[in-house]
């Protein structure tokens, strides 16, 4: 298992893109469970989300980096974002690209970080996070983190050829 010192979240940058990224979002099983699998991605398109994040004032794309011996790897992203700022709301999504960073602990870590910028850094009050029914994995880190199920939207995604819901998952904070 990973522990919170080997994970670090900094705010995403052209120069941290690799042709590791593009192959992650064209993995129809990395991104089973996102929107981003009905688009056909090009390094051009990651570029340019890239930038648009850097560009915003209430959505910001942070890259997840695991310190590997001398080695910083980039193996995922999680954003903040929209923000509310009147509400003092936002909503986070994330993934790990890496494969073989599933399953030991990376997201749940990057989770309770963001959840400590939204805290620290935006003064956020609430957050919240929707998944596929069938996402089990988001179920499960979500819940960790103190996360509890506060809605359903039934049969609001289309999900291997089926109506499926999409869960609203939040924690104040």
């Amino acid at each position: 298992m990973i522990n919170e010192n080997q994970v670090t979240l900094k705010l995403l940058e052209i120069k941290d893109y690799t042709p590791n990224y593009l192959v992650w979002m064209n993995n129809k099983e990395i991104t089973l469970f996102t929107e981003q699998r009905h688009i056909k991605q090009t390094k051009k398109k990651i570029l340019e989300f890239i930038k648009d994040k850097q560009k915003s004032k209430n959505e910001f794309l942070f890259g997840i980096f695991l310190n590997k011996k001398n080695k910083v790897v980039h193996v995922g992203n999680i954003k903040l974002g929209p923000i509310n700022f009147i509400h003092k709301t936002s909503e986070i999504s994330y993934f790990i690209g890496d494969k073989k960073y599933w399953g030991i602990n990376i997201t749940s870590i990057a989770i309770k970080k963001i959840l400590k910028i939204a805290k620290k850094r935006f003064r956020l009050k609430k957050i919240t996070a929707g998944f596929y029914q069938d996402n089990i994995g988001s179920k499960k880190v979500l819940t960790k983190n103190g996360f509890s199920k506060e809605g359903e939207l039934k049969k609001q995604l289309i999900y291997k050829n089926k109506r499926v819901s999409n869960f609203i998952y939040g924690k104040n904070i």
